[in-house]
């Protein structure tokens, strides 16, 4: 899949949201500046590099860790690995949050995204490939470096995560517009 193919895939992300899963900080009527367009949003999703991802403890503790995502069919995923906290976690309780910020990113705004999503364990082999080598494609260039990302990934206790997407609220920071 090339870059252009990748990216189609990664805008359509937000394009096919319905409106009703976008919240918004306070009133947008009276700040509009304060909100993310759906278009700003599939951007941040697309150049964004890391994400935090949320899960609660067994003692009911939320703990957050950052990690690679990518998207498989116009939906988030990434990895853990077996017997982890994290998966330990989503196997009692799949509610999570995912947050995304333009920082240190080349954007023409400046803001960022929590997603309030569900969070699934998928075993199956072939998907889990798929998510690795994705991994891999979205964060290297060069096929060698690729292939030796996607093998460091690629454990027989590597587990993949697909979130699904509950509620999307976004926040722009006001005057702080970058070019």
């Amino acid at each position: 899949m090339g870059d252009r193919d990748r990216s189609a895939k990664e805008e359509q992300f937000a394009a096919r949201l319905d409106p009703a899963l976008i919240d918004k900080w306070g009133d947008p009527t009276q700040h509009p500046e304060t909100q993310l367009s759906k278009e700003q949003i599939d951007q941040l999703l697309q150049a964004g590099r890391e994400v935090f991802i949320s899960h609660l403890t067994k003692d009911g503790t939320p703990m957050v860790t950052v990690h690679f995502y990518c998207f498989l069919d116009a939906e988030i995923w990434s990895t853990t690995v077996r017997g982890r906290a994290k998966e330990k976690a989503y196997r009692r309780h799949p509610r999570c949050a995912l947050c995304i910020s333009s920082t240190g990113l080349r954007l023409p705004f400046s803001g960022g995204l929590t997603l309030k999503a569900r969070a699934q364990i998928v075993e199956d082999r072939p998907i889990i490939e798929r998510v690795c080598r994705e991994h891999a494609r979205r964060y290297y260039q060069s096929e060698r470096a690729q292939e030796m990302f996607f093998r460091a990934m690629w454990t027989p206790n590597r587990l993949a995560l697909h979130f699904t997407v509950d509620k999307i609220i976004s926040w722009a920071n006001v005057g702080t517009r970058r070019d």
